[in-house]
């Protein structure tokens, strides 16, 4: 098969929906067929809407043996772009889908969230390809791939990681633009009843879990990151993984570290992943507690100091509001750890309370901070929380993972 992979950004960025693509593309690749990431030039989410943000050289590159194309953001004001004398050959492509009537007026919104490739959008139309599956609601990507399918009439399928507990995802406009998709993946069952109760058909939605890599794991030593940071074995190391901003609970976790500290002196809170302005400023905030925590910046996925950190940490804390799935949890169970997650979005399905984690809720300091003290305190419940979550993933491997979505695809192109 010709398969194109449509994503708003590519590795080096790191999030939950890059590396998911990256993972089923590399798989794919091995199998024989043929893969083509399509991708912004964008590194940040900033970069999405402004000169700004950070982004990484638009070019071909082959990444694992997988062809990537990243195509330059163009920046203008508002939708006023796709008028602009610039883009007449645009406004051709519109008025023909606007007749098909797969392009209603009220997707435009979708523009406005970039990042707006036009030159990504030219490719997939051009290139040649037999199913277009897009990925991270709801970024322009996704709009370019239903476009290109429909004019190529060829499937599209769409892994949305739709986030519906943050209010930005709450639109009605977002499910009717799915329900134009031939396939929905979804990460979880609390996602599937979201989307199929705000008007997705039901027969568009199959669930298909994230996967975990056992073996990189493995290769994690907690010597090693002890050792880079000059950390004794008896300091308690409270790991957190992702973006750094309020939806995924980090700046809840900032707040929660002056209840831990007065139990824990000599606990430390370890940060990886891209910082915001808001985890920056509450960070300065806390003054002498600042020497309680290890804020590590953006690493590559597998590499020695993330895999060093996941074997050393005692506790992993991720309390996000709008998790699609959390991949995180996953990686930390791998190394036998216990979880603490908020009480919403899709992570109670994935964290059973008190059998392989901790649920509190969402944005409350206090509640995050008890629970950590509890786990710290009570090594030997700890322990058997992070046993149990290691035997649930056993099985959760990107290889399943990517046999099920090869699956839909054969059925998809034969159908």
């Amino acid at each position: 098969m010709h398969i194109s992979h449509v994503a708003p950004r590519y590795f080096p960025a790191i999030s939950g929906s890059e590396f998911y693509i990256q993972e089923i593309s590399e798989k794919l690749q091995k199998r024989n067929h043929k893969i083509k990431v399509l991708c912004s030039n964008a590194l940040d989410f900033r970069a999405f809407g402004s000169s700004k943000g950070k982004f990484v050289k638009t070019e071909h590159t082959q990444i694992n043996n997988v062809n990537v194309y990243r195509y330059p953001i163009k920046f203008f004001p508002g939708i006023s772009l796709f008028f602009n004398n610039t883009y007449s050959y645009y406004k051709k492509v519109l008025r023909k889908l606007n007749y098909l009537r797969v392009f209603p007026s009220n997707y435009l919104n979708l523009l406005s969230n970039g990042p707006f490739t036009p030159d990504l959008l030219l490719q997939l139309i051009r290139s040649q390809t037999d199913i277009i599956h897009s990925v991270c609601m709801p970024f322009t990507n996704n709009l370019f791939s239903l476009l290109a399918g429909r004019l190529k009439k060829i499937p599209t399928v769409c892994t949305p990681f739709y986030h519906y507990m943050n209010p930005r995802y709450q639109d009605s406009t977002y499910t009717r633009f799915l329900n134009k998709f031939d396939k929905i993946l979804t990460c979880s069952n609390k996602e599937s009843y979201y989307l199929i109760k705000n008007g997705l058909d039901k027969g568009k939605v199959q669930r298909i879990h994230m996967g975990i890599d056992f073996n990189r794991f493995l290769r994690g030593s907690a010597k090693k990151f002890r050792d880079q940071f000059n950390l004794s074995d008896d300091q308690k190391l409270i790991l957190f993984c992702g973006y750094k901003n309020f939806e995924k609970g980090s700046i809840t976790l900032l707040h929660s570290i002056k209840y831990v500290v007065k139990n824990f002196p000599n606990c430390v809170f370890v940060f990886i992943g891209p910082s915001t302005m808001a985890f920056n400023i509450t960070k300065r905030k806390l003054g002498p507690l600042r020497k309680n925590i290890i804020n590590l910046g953006v690493v590559p996925y597998y590499s020695k100091v993330k895999l060093n950190a996941f074997a050393a940490h005692d506790l992993y804390v991720m309390p996000s509001r709008s998790d699609a799935y959390g991949i995180a949890f996953l990686e930390a169970w791998a190394c036998k750890k216990p979880v603490i997650g908020a009480n919403t979005g899709a992570t109670p399905e994935i964290i059973q309370n008190k059998k392989d984690g901790l649920l509190v809720p969402f944005h409350s300091p206090l509640e995050l901070a008890k629970a950590v003290i509890y786990l710290l305190r009570n090594e030997q419940e700890a322990q058997q929380l992070g046993e149990t979550g290691y035997q649930k993933v056993q099985n959760l491997t990107w290889d399943r993972v990517a046999t099920k979505i090869e699956r839909i695809y054969q059925e998809l192109i034969q159908h």
